[in-house]
């Protein structure tokens, strides 16, 4: 957990204390879009989707029949566990320089946006370093409660198994050690609302539904962890389904001698994946010997044909290769010397009548398909700091990441030249910000390219398109201008820092942490700057 704060990593409040007040989530709802388009809403880099409830009353009536209570219930709230999981760290990237409360604050809040419940802090005790925690939450609304009397009827236990799940996951990652939620009150018995009640595991037996905690590895454990990186070459990471399950098919093919057809785009990866393949293989200790097809004429093909024995030959853009070196690459396919055929493509041979059949059936009887980067926007933070890494690494430099409009920016972007484009965007910006400052947009991709419209979700709960100006916000002055009515009017670098800070502190109601993220500070830098004006 952060550790800038300048604070002990403990906390107790109970009742109706101003402590417990949940802080403003304007900078949790801005990370919320829906991309109409593509088919999307993200949350930050996490894919989301919208879910009747309904729906969610007929999987759990599905559940119930085919597999008990019991095991329903256990399903059910090993899901919640994952999302919870997976809220924390986003939290924790989000609200990094915040207090400790303010981030345990954001699953609650979470919660609520994400239309589960809306919650209530009731008594919040916290300390990290010895490992003590409980937490007493009242959930208003449980949409849970819903799909269960939808389905169900009223019930003579509570029904909130994945609601339950996801604030033990988001807690269990907030305190670094398993924390267990039970609920003491439930409005599908008979409650007013839903009340719940979070302890360490070890404190009392869990209930039989989290019996996983202590019987298994923790969910993000046995979760599926993005594949290894190659051992050569640039690595190819990322946790997307896509990319997921091309990596599974390398994983099952790459002891055999199959040949193996790699589709995909231009700069999505294929020749690396086919490095990656090869070095999975026996062949790891003879060459691999890419060549490009356009490159190619009956003596090249003869001769690399001859430097793979032993090893692995990729041939790589299939579709451009002539109708007679075609021919002669099914020649050297049927004698059938000792190498692994590999060959890359960025069309559908199958459809495109480019390249033989007879030729299209020996060298792709194990397609593997790469997705495209705009397929698997998810991977892009990773991607960006593997890419800021190397590039501080090779130019000497401390980069130190990335503006917010500078990730909402690759977030938006398209990526028609995929990997490859980011690669260069980032080598780009990389020279171009100075040390210890964050890259910015304009560092990316320069002034001309316009942000997509998407849409973005307002504190009001409407969505607005970001192609429109916000009619509640009438459009800021130029910069210049301001700067030449403080200059009119001398104002000094004093008073106006007064007047920033104040201001900045006013509008989020005390809250620092609040107050810091609208001037761009951390917490404690602002901290210190309040003090000295505050006097």
């Amino acid at each position: 957990m952060p550790d800038s704060q300048g604070e002990q990593p403990t906390f107790v409040a109970a009742g109706d204390d101003d402590a417990l007040r949940l802080p403003d989530s304007a900078d949790l709802l801005k990370h919320l879009r829906f991309w109409p388009g593509d088919g999307r809403i993200t949350l930050g880099d996490e894919r989301m989707v919208l879910l009747h409830v309904g729906a969610l009353a007929t999987l759990r009536s599905e559940l119930i029949a085919s597999l008990g209570l019991a095991r329903a219930r256990a399903v059910l709230t090993r899901m919640g566990y994952v999302s919870g999981q997976r809220d924390a760290e986003y939290a924790r990237r989000i609200r990094g320089d915040a207090t400790y409360y303010e981030i345990l604050a954001a699953g609650p809040q979470l919660h609520a946006l994400e239309g589960m419940a809306a919650v209530r802090p009731i008594e919040v005790q916290f300390d990290i370093e010895r490992g003590h925690y409980r937490g007493e939450f009242l959930w208003r609304s449980s949409a849970e409660v819903d799909a269960h009397l939808g389905s169900e009827g009223r019930s003579s236990e509570p029904v909130c198994w994945t609601l339950l799940g996801y604030a033990s996951g988001y807690t269990t990652v907030f305190m670094g050690r398993p924390i267990i939620y039970r609920e003491l009150a439930c409005r599908a018995c008979g409650a007013r609302h839903c009340r719940i009640l979070g302890r360490p595991l070890g404190d009392d037996a869990p209930p039989p539904e989290f019996a996983f905690l202590s019987s298994r590895p923790p969910l993000a454990a046995r979760s599926t962890p993005p594949p290894p990186a190659p051992t050569t070459g640039d690595p190819i990471i990322g946790a997307a389904t896509g990319l997921r399950a091309a990596w599974s098919l390398i994983d099952r093919v790459a002891a055999t001698d199959l040949p193996v057809l790699f589709e995909g785009e231009p700069g999505v990866g294929k020749r690396h994946l086919a490095r990656a393949l090869h070095d999975r293989s026996r062949r790891a200790d003879g060459p691999f010997i890419p060549v490009r097809a356009a490159a190619l004429d009956a003596p090249t093909l003869a001769d690399a044909v001859a430097r793979a024995r032993g090893g692995s030959l990729l041939i790589a853009d299939l579709e451009v290769l002539s109708p007679e070196l075609q021919a002669r690459l099914l020649d050297h396919f049927d004698a059938a010397p000792d190498l692994r055929w590999l060959a890359a493509t960025r069309v559908d041979l199958r459809r495109s009548g480019l390249v033989r059949d007879d030729l299209v059936q020996r060298l792709g009887p194990f397609p593997v398909y790469v997705p495209p980067l705009r397929e698997r926007k998810e991977d892009i933070p990773l991607l960006l700091r593997r890419e800021l890494a190397e590039r501080a690494r090779g130019l000497q430099r401390r980069l130190v990441g990335v503006t917010e409009a500078a990730n909402n920016a690759l977030l938006d972007h398209d990526w028609p030249g995929n990997l490859r484009e980011l690669s260069g965007r980032v080598a780009r910006a990389a020279v171009l910000v100075d040390d210890d400052q964050p890259i910015d947009r304009g560092h990316l991709f320069g002034g001309d390219e316009a942000p997509p419209a998407r849409l973005e979700l307002t504190p009001t709960g409407e969505l607005r398109s970001t192609a429109d100006p916000d009619p509640a916000e009438p459009a800021p002055a130029p910069l210049g201008d301001l700067v030449d009515a403080l200059l009119d009017r001398r104002t000094g670098i004093e008073a106006l820092e007064h007047a920033l800070i104040t201001s900045a502190v006013a509008r989020a109601d005390g809250n620092l942490a609040a107050a810091a993220r609208l001037l761009g500070l951390t917490r404690p830098q602002l901290a210190y700057r309040f003090r000295k004006v505050d006097g």
